[in-house]
């Protein structure tokens, strides 16, 4: 694989045993904020991030959204492809995609810690005016019930990390709290938020 490093590489192929193991880890329904969030709103252009086997994407495109997923765990979309079609599936890292300027009525990133504060120069470009970002994971206090990280790294948002990271969009609601954690299955530290461009 050209231009992936060796470490970046073992952490695609982490994912692609964790999808591979068939075990249900995670939630498979679709996520309750995004649900909640685009509930009187209008379908449009929606960009899911990091879709793995597309539970939102596949939702949000039966409510009659125009949905990309990007992903890079080839063993995810094997499956997400095995579930149905309707949604336009890329097969790459985020960093690698071109999400645009103004391209997005939604953005989703839903338990895609790192990679949502990495981008969220690109994210924020990529929303058009009067576009909504929804983002849910768990806060770095995780680390503290229990939960396990594949790269031996930290998991999860620092306090208020996304607020500093999304300043510039208009923050609608904003959650640290313990509740439902969709990669546990069970109640743990977790921070939601809703903003809007």
């Amino acid at each position: 694989m050209l231009g992936i490093g060796r470490s970046r590489f073992r952490y695609m192929n982490l994912w692609d045993e964790v999808y591979a193991k068939g075990e249900h880890q995670f939630y498979p329904g679709p996520n309750a904020l995004l649900m909640e969030a685009v509930r009187s709103r209008p379908p449009g252009r929606a960009l899911d991030i990091g879709m793995g086997q597309g539970r939102n994407a596949f939702w949000l495109a039966s409510q009659g959204w125009d949905v990309t997923g990007v992903e890079s765990s080839a063993e995810a979309l094997r499956q997400a492809r095995q579930l149905g079609s309707g949604i336009t599936i890329v097969e790459s890292s985020i960093e690698d995609f071109e999400i645009g300027e103004a391209r997005w009525d939604l953005i989703a990133c839903i338990y895609v810690h790192g990679v949502t504060l990495r981008n969220a120069e690109r994210i924020i470009q990529g929303l058009k005016p009067g576009g909504i970002l929804v983002v849910e994971g768990f806060h770095r206090d995780v680390m503290n019930h229990g939960a396990k990280t594949l790269d031996g790294k930290p998991l999860g948002f620092q306090t208020n990390a996304l607020l500093r990271h999304f300043l510039p969009l208009r923050i609608e609601r904003y959650e640290d709290l313990f509740a439902f954690g969709e990669w546990q299955n069970r109640d743990m530290p977790v921070v939601r938020m809703l903003a809007r461009k």
